[in-house]
């Protein structure tokens, strides 16, 4: 406690010197508050606009830029699951597994050994940005959290005469745990290099992902009910229940390094409309390596834990999931990469190309070939109307009928199907009113690890039929504000059962989900709700009556506008379900009916402030803790963490 109060004292005289400061040097500022991104450059006459965009892994999309978020908006939501916009059940602490509340289904093509089980945390191609900017962009940010919890990110943008680009990511989050074997340890980085010739003729990207996660695993508390009573026990003092697991660890790495290269075909001469030469499309080659290991070990084998489907042969338990995958794609598309959609009235843009794809997961276990070619679309009709499409099929040589029982022949992706299509109407000239409809249709294999796996605690060889999952989502959206309706229709869908072991939905199930997202703001005053109302007719596919979050916080200026001060509160809640329970050993949640979690408020306050380019704040956490009860699970047997504070500081350099 020494060390933190005094960290706790040199934050705030750092501020307040910065504020000290800001009084005498800096001009006064727009005291608009409404706005989602603050008037930055009103606070530092330096400042320089940096925006930036989501890439596509395999091929170019529409890409549309957003201005660098510097309010104070989402400094306390440091972690993913404390966003506004995420819904999910966890491991009662950050860095580890975790899954939404609201029922979603969403899979690329291509092989799939299990689902991913952080997905918040987990660095794909497709989460990497790609900034616009005029020099460089820095933001680096640290939270303490009393008593174990620390998160650090770093993020660096450089632009190299307009020719290249370079962006550098590294996140670090470490928890000593609240109950007994709960350490975690978590790194992720990436770097991402875009090059394209003055001509912009030919260019390329290349980057690299490096997820490092490592855990202790304790399965949860031993016995809930005295969780919930907390007979005897203090508080503070949550070593003294005991777990299920005291020695079983899990390590995930991966790698996923892509190489892109593309050739643009354009006309000699500049158009005269739009005074640029016309792109008439674009020529790219796409390879891409990604490694996955997933490790578990325990050691000495508590047999009452784990279902055992044959005869334990040791005492030590070690599983190891770990595959490759090599991919090569080429393809013909008319859009202009890293380019903003056109504003004409009409256009017509097309995709198509193709995808080798060698799979290897542990030799014996599956080594296969996929083709897969696919195909594209984006118009725009009558200024206002847009449709969009994409289709994937994946092609491979069937197995034959000696070798269905050889996992590591054919290929088990062979006639997957993924079909996803979008309308969309403005209403108003302004394209602050939109209307429109998603719809995504999959005929898939499921993932792999539902197929064939084996250790010395569990064994099956199975033969699935494809999944059939639907999705149709109508959506009405005004600025940020947004209400969609979504249908999810499922037939064979795979899951894992009670007795953590693969099953299959044979019968159709439906799930109806209304989802409303609204953001207001008035002068200094915001409130940010965001909440599922859900219904399933199958009780494998739980999921709560009603969950939702909400932020409410008041934002003002002090010192003159040379800064703001913010206080806020964040609350989140759902009713009781039976939410899926957690198995370390697959790393997966699985079906449980007999513990309800929920019916639990879960209430933050802060104080934030901003000044220049430096952000602060202080944070409580979990306020309610005991006032309630002790039922604040997510997950069941995974409780929450107790009350406590947490302090961070963020500092963004533009220049």
């Amino acid at each position: 406690m020494k060390f933190s109060r005094l960290l706790l004292i040199c934050l705030l005289l750092l501020s307040w010197g910065v504020v000290g400061r800001a009084q005498e040097t800096e001009n006064e500022v727009d005291a608009k508050l409404t706005r989602n991104i603050d008037s930055v450059m009103a606070i530092s006459p330096l400042y320089l606009p940096t925006s930036y965009t989501a890439l596509g892994s395999t091929f170019f999309k529409p890409v549309e830029y957003q201005v660098v978020d510097t309010s104070l908006d989402n400094l306390v939501h440091y972690d993913p699951l404390l966003k506004t916009q995420n819904l999910y059940q966890s491991l009662g602490i950050f860095g580890q597994a975790h899954r939404p509340m609201n029922f979603s289904f969403r899979r690329d093509p291509g092989f799939s050994l299990i689902s991913n089980p952080f997905p918040l945390y987990f660095k794909e191609q497709t989460d990497l940005k790609y900034y616009n900017l005029k020099t460089s962009y820095t933001q680096l940010a640290f939270t303490y959290g009393l008593e174990t919890e620390n998160t650090f990110y770093a993020t660096h943008a450089q632009n190299i005469r307009d020719w290249a680009e370079i962006v550098v990511n590294l996140r670090g989050y470490g928890n000593n745990g609240y109950f007994t074997h709960q350490q975690t340890n978590n790194v992720v980085a990436d770097v991402l290099c875009h090059f394209e010739l003055p001509t912009e003729i030919y260019g390329f990207r290349l980057s690299y992902i490096v997820n490092h996660f490592k855990m202790q695993e304790n399965g949860g508390i031993q016995d809930i009910v005295e969780f919930l009573s907390h007979a005897n026990k203090d508080q503070d003092e949550n070593q003294e229940f005991n777990v299920r697991l005291y020695s079983a660890n899990s390590h995930l790495l991966t790698h996923d390094l892509m190489f892109q290269q593309y050739l643009n075909i354009e006309s000699k001469k500049k158009d005269a409309e739009e005074g640029a030469k016309r792109h008439w499309g674009t020529f790219t080659h796409t390879f891409q390596f990604k490694q996955q290991r997933y490790c578990f070990y325990d050691d000495p084998v508590d047999s009452a834990y784990y279902p055992i489907s044959y005869a334990l042969t040791t005492d030590t338990l070690t599983d190891t999931l770990s595959f490759y995958v090599l991919s090569n794609t080429l393809q013909f598309s008319t859009f202009p990469p890293f380019k903003e959609p056109s504003n004409k009235r009409y256009f017509f843009h097309l995709t198509g190309g193709i995808t080798h794809e060698y799979t290897n997961y542990r030799s014996a276990f599956y080594a296969g070939n996929a083709y897969t070619p696919f195909a594209q679309m984006h118009a725009r009709l009558f200024t206002r109307l847009e449709l969009s499409a994409k289709i994937y099929y994946t092609l491979g040589r069937k197995p034959k009928p000696s070798e269905s029982r050889k996992p590591s022949k054919g290929c088990y992706q062979n006639n997957d199907l993924n079909f996803s299509a979008s309308v969309n109407v403005k209403l108003d000239r302004k394209e602050l009113h939109q209307v429109g409809a998603e719809f995504d249709f999959y005929f898939l294999s499921p993932d792999y690890i539902f197929t064939y796996f084996i250790n010395d605690h569990a064994v099956w060889d199975n033969n699935w039929p494809k999944q059939n999952i639907i999705r149709l989502t109508p959506y009405w959206q005004y600025r940020d504000y947004r209400v969609e309706f979504s249908y999810f229709m499922l037939h064979n869908y795979l899951y894992w059962d009670e007795n953590r072991e693969p099953a299959m939905l044979d019968s159709y199930a439906n799930i109806l989900q209304l989802h409303l997202y609204a953001p207001f703001r008035y002068k200094g005053l915001g409130i940010i709700f965001n909440g599922y109302l859900q219904y399933s007719n199958k009780q494998v596919i739980q999921v709560p009556l009603v969950a939702g979050k909400l932020d409410v916080f008041y934002r003002f200026p002090i010192f003159k506008n040379k800064a703001k001060l913010e206080f806020g509160l964040a609350a989140a809640y759902n009713t009781k379900y039976y939410a899926d329970a957690y198995y370390p050993m697959l790393h997966q949640f699985y079906h449980q009916h007999s513990i309800k979690v929920g019916n639990y408020l879960y209430m933050d306050i802060y104080v934030a402030l901003q000044v220049q380019r430096i952000r602060f704040f202080v944070k409580g956490v979990h306020l309610l803790s005991g006032l309630m009860g002790y039922h604040y699970f997510t997950t069941p047997a995974y409780p929450m963490q107790d009350r406590r504070v947490s302090i961070g500081i963020a500092w963004r350099f533009h220049d």
